[in-house]
């Protein structure tokens, strides 16, 4: 199973990149682009409620609430691609051009 997290925050409350670097500490886990913030892959519940715990821990006193949704092993998944990315030398193109 997988689980996505998504992030909701508030401008009085702590920085996304200091949340990211709390998430990554903590988590283990990285930002990734696309609908949803984080994601982590797990077996057992034992896993799940173990990287749970990590992140709610990570965000506790931030000012960040979060949603969880777990899909099951099978269903349509992007590829996770860490945030923030890397710089790149030249602007991105748009596909439609």
């Amino acid at each position: 199973m997988h689980s996505y997290i998504d992030l909701y925050f508030s401008p009085e409350g702590t920085s996304p990149l200091e949340i990211a670097e709390r998430v990554r500490r903590s988590a283990g886990l990285s930002f990734i682009r696309g609908p949803h913030d984080l994601v982590f892959e797990w077996k057992t519940v034992d896993e799940f409620r173990s990287v749970l715990a990590k992140v709610h821990e990570a965000l506790r006193g931030t000012g960040v609430v979060y949603r969880v949704e777990t899909v099951p092993d099978g269903s349509d998944r992007p590829e996770a691609i860490p945030w923030p990315p890397p710089l790149i030398a030249e602007p991105p193109a748009h596909p439609g051009f």
